[in-house]
């Protein structure tokens, strides 16, 4: 598939709707005219990081720029691609080379920022609550260590030595919740010998093991 494949499809869409159209004009792949209503359009065979920095410099000459590509089988891809052009005002036409048709995915606008406050809160909430500081930035396909985790290994360590009732692992810890992590049991590092007396799982001491210095981190601490 060349470039020059999508342009035939795009003209004829632009020109049903009314536009004077031509090509190649000063560097420009396409160049639309209806009235005083003027659009650019930069088609490419992938939606890649040229094509969007393409985008942007026509934006110096024109507020209406499109890029062009051909449909986007991959739904994640597309769904980050559209994300990042609806925040640099750029439209997108999806060219159906097979059915021969062009689709306006996304016209281009201004781009509100809407930002979470509850999404900001439970970062900081995160952060703030957090004890240690083990995590390495960029980890990727391991387990990290989150301020739920570090109160999991503080309670779970002071069952090593045998089982606990709830009064004792809370003074112990020094969690106040700690029966809600007893119970919920996330980890299926505990359970329950009778009312209110907890012990270690096979599972929670071998896991527990990976945790010897993040546990002396946590009692320096307190």
């Amino acid at each position: 598939m060349r470039e020059t494949d999508l342009y035939p499809l795009l003209k004829k869409y632009l020109e049903e709707k009314g536009f004077f159209v031509q090509a190649e004009v000063n560097n420009v792949d396409i160049v639309a005219k209806k009235d005083d209503l003027i659009v650019i359009v930069e088609m490419k065979t992938q939606l890649n990081l040229k094509l969007i920095y393409q985008g942007c410099q026509r934006q110096k000459i024109n507020d209406n720029v499109y890029l062009a590509v051909p449909r986007i089988n991959n739904k994640k891809t597309y769904k980050e691609r559209l994300h990042i052009l609806r925040r640099l005002n750029l439209g997108l036409l999806i060219v159906d080379l097979k059915n021969e048709t062009v689709e306006s995915a996304i016209d281009p606008k201004e781009f509100i920022f809407r930002r979470s406050k509850n999404k900001k809160q439970k970062l900081l909430k995160e952060m703030d609550q957090r004890i240690t500081n083990i995590n390495i930035g960029g980890t990727t396909k391991k387990k990290l260590v989150t301020s739920y985790r570090e109160k999991a290994i503080k309670i779970a360590y002071y069952l090593l030595n045998g089982e606990k009732t709830t009064k004792e692992l809370r003074e112990l810890s020094g969690i106040e919740n700690s029966t809600q992590f007893l119970q919920k049991n996330y980890y299926k590092w505990f359970y329950r010998v009778s009312r209110g007396v907890y012990a270690l799982t096979d599972r929670g001491s071998i896991d527990l093991e990976k945790y010897k210095d993040l546990f002396i981190e946590l009692k320096l601490k307190e």
